[in-house]
């Protein structure tokens, strides 16, 4: 059977080998000359291993992820460290990763770290996900939390993530995906996410199957003669070339929202986190980013001719100026906001490049009740599938529900052949 998949991000690649596995001939049509998507990478001359353009790591549970590695060989590839994760707050960064962190912050009383401890304590062991999506994340979080921890930690990642209207409106469902699926270690590739990507797509060249680089797919593209054509992209770019929709179900679509993202890659001469923070999360009001993630904090710079991997990052409602800004302009805006969180660093002296990405469609925004709008796989147009990343719900969007994404689709077409 002839498939077509749009994108070579890891659902596509990974629902194409499933698919090329069975004797499927595949054909993924991917517009960037690179695969991989949000996990793509690049790499420096001087360096031992790529980085990605977002940061990225797994957790011990993310099992489709770990699985789909063993299969492929990589599982001598996978290791787990136990980074240090913060909040910046009032000028001041405290660890914010485990309970005895928490329980030593100056950011809470004792009663509200015990509330805090509690209410984490419920969302890793309840599985009941369609009770918590009737109600919001704010409305939740605010009455089991409390408002003083909500205000301290959880609402200004929300308003930084989705904006100030939209943070009002997310399903609780949503944020219970991020924290049920959280591990204290966290995961990475001997060699990145690009060992994964590359044993995919040599998997689906030896199954006969194709992926064609900087090659959009076109409504032309619908009459080539594929049998199943599976979209992985952004719905727009759906609804602009897919033929004869119901008006219905294009209005559906339409009501799937999403926030882009933009990410500055620093590559520094020094450590910028001297405290040894991987993961920083900015709770502090103001600043342009909601992230500073050291990527050497984590994984050894050795690995990447002993240069400092800093990423700073956000999301932005995607008419934001941001996404027409050049990584100087990007610089210059985030620059005051890096010398407020370690006044020492002596920028440009220790800064000596830096790489900007951005997507416009990097985190769906998930309303309450949302499993009742979500489309399925199928859609009105015969043997066409959506599988986005609108799809992975309940769950946050990453590399394991990528995967997993991708071997849902294919085996809901493989069961029709």
């Amino acid at each position: 059977m002839r498939i077509a998949i749009v994108g070579a991000g890891l659902t596509g690649l990974t629902a194409g080998y499933r698919l090329s596995r069975k004797g499927n001939r595949v054909t993924i049509f991917e517009k960037n000359d690179f695969a991989g998507g949000l996990a793509g990478s690049f790499k420096e001359k001087s360096w031992h291993w790529p980085l990605e353009f977002y940061f990225h790591h797994f957790f011990t549970s993310d099992k489709e992820l770990l699985d789909l590695a063993e299969e492929l060989g990589l599982a001598k590839k996978v290791f787990f460290n136990s980074p240090k994760t913060s909040i910046f707050s009032n000028n001041f960064i405290s660890p914010f990763d485990s309970p005895l962190s928490v329980l030593k912050s100056p950011l809470l009383s004792p009663a509200q770290k015990m509330q805090t401890a509690l209410a984490t304590l419920y969302l890793k062991v309840t599985n009941n996900w369609k009770l918590l999506e009737k109600t919001t994340a704010s409305e939740w979080l605010k009455k089991y939390y409390g408002t003083k921890p909500y205000e301290i930690i959880w609402e200004p990642l929300l308003k930084s993530k989705f904006g100030q209207t939209d943070a009002e409106q997310v399903s609780m469902a949503w944020f219970w995906g991020r924290i049920k699926k959280r591990s204290f270690k966290l995961g990475y590739f001997e060699g990145g996410f690009q060992i994964l990507i590359d044993s995919l797509l040599k998997e689906i060249k030896k199954n006969n199957g194709e992926v064609l680089f900087n090659r959009e797919f076109t409504a032309s593209d619908f009459n080539r003669g594929f049998e199943k054509i599976i979209w992985t992209g952004p719905i727009p770019n759906f609804l602009k070339i897919a033929p004869k929709l119901p008006k219905e179900y294009q209005g559906r679509l339409n009501n799937l929202k999403m926030v882009g993202a933009v990410n500055l890659v620093l590559v520094l001469k020094d450590q910028f986190l001297k405290d040894n923070t991987y993961w920083l999360n900015i709770n502090e009001a103001g600043f342009p980013f909601v992230a500073v993630v050291e990527h050497t904090n984590f994984i050894d710079a050795k690995n990447y001719g002993n240069n400092r991997l800093l990423y700073v990052g956000g999301y932005y409602p995607q008419n934001h100026p941001y996404f027409k800004m050049s990584k100087e302009e990007i610089y210059q805006e985030f620059l005051p906001y890096l010398k407020k969180i370690n006044p020492a660093f002596k920028f440009p002296l220790l800064a000596s490049r830096f790489s900007l990405h951005s997507s416009l469609y990097a985190q769906p925004i998930v309303p309450t009740n949302y499993s009742k709008i979500l489309p399925s796989f199928t859609t009105p147009l015969p043997n066409v599938y959506l599988a986005t990343m609108h799809h992975i719900y309940p769950w946050d969007r990453g590399t394991n529900y990528a995967v997993k994404l991708g071997n849902d689709v294919a085996y809901e077409i493989l069961k029709k052949i």
